[in-house]
């Protein structure tokens, strides 16, 4: 355990740190991870598993779209448009969910976080085919980089993808990536292996883009548009995607 200098304030924090002082194996960890890995929602399919680094309330981009950029880089949307930071206001243990993986994230290394992810997966009895970085929250530092693409780098040898959005477009760290899909969700910086970016679509489609099959679908009135783990655009990372502001 790498040990975090403080433990965040978060209802459930004390209870987390007890059972990670108790674990003594990958198989301890699994469990304690299993516990904040979710499959699925409205718009991931549920053989893709989802993993928050910190919350949309401790995003290092958080409202920089109004007061400026970060040290780490400039968000795409306006913070009451972030559908992140809403759900953390609507639902009452999301924001101290979200808190107590950033925990766990900071205090496992990359080997020891992937060999427990790996575990979970060996025991579901569906297939999994990707795992999910940050649906809410962003990259705060290279260390995040470094770690996440070791983690991509042990689910890669078992046919499973890694991937994520990042507003960070300062971090340094994105030029060593090799395993890890990055969708880059600012035009300012040559970073990642697409884009991501959100667009007013009473303007139109923007050049060279695609829009997101979920989000053209549900606008068009599909009561079951395509998720994403079934849509692949932005697993392979092949294609720069327009998603309409909202």
């Amino acid at each position: 355990m790498e040990g975090l200098t403080e433990a965040p304030d978060a209802d459930g924090i004390e209870k987390l740190v007890s059972r990670m002082k108790e674990a003594n194996s990958i198989e301890d960890w699994s469990f304690i991870l299993a516990d904040y890995i979710s499959w699925g929602n409205s718009k991931i399919a549920k053989h893709v598993g989802i993993f928050n680094l910190n919350s949309a309330n401790d995003c290092p981009n958080k409202k920089t779209q109004e007061n400026g950029e970060s040290e780490t880089g400039l968000c795409q949307v306006p913070w009451e448009m972030c559908y992140a930071g809403k759900a953390e206001k609507i639902y009452p243990n999301t924001l101290d969910y979200r808190r107590r993986q950033e925990f766990l994230w900071d205090c496992l290394d990359a080997d020891t976080f992937g060999k427990a992810l790996l575990k979970i997966i060996e025991r579901k009895r569906n297939d999994v085919t990707a795992i999910r970085l940050s649906e809410a929250g962003d990259f705060r530092h290279n260390g995040d980089i470094y770690k996440a693409d070791r983690v991509a780098e042990m689910l890669a040898e078992k046919g499973i993808d890694l991937y994520t959005y990042s507003a960070s477009y300062k971090l340094s760290g994105w030029q060593e990536v090799e395993y890890m899909t990055v969708m880059e969700s600012v035009t300012k910086a040559d970073y990642g292996d697409a884009n991501y970016t959100a667009f007013d679509k009473s303007d139109g489609k923007p050049e060279g883009f695609v829009w997101c099959p979920h989000d053209l679908q549900k606008q068009e009135g599909s009561d079951d548009p395509i998720k994403c783990g079934d849509c692949r655009l932005c697993i392979d990372g092949d294609v720069d995607v327009a998603i309409p502001l909202h």
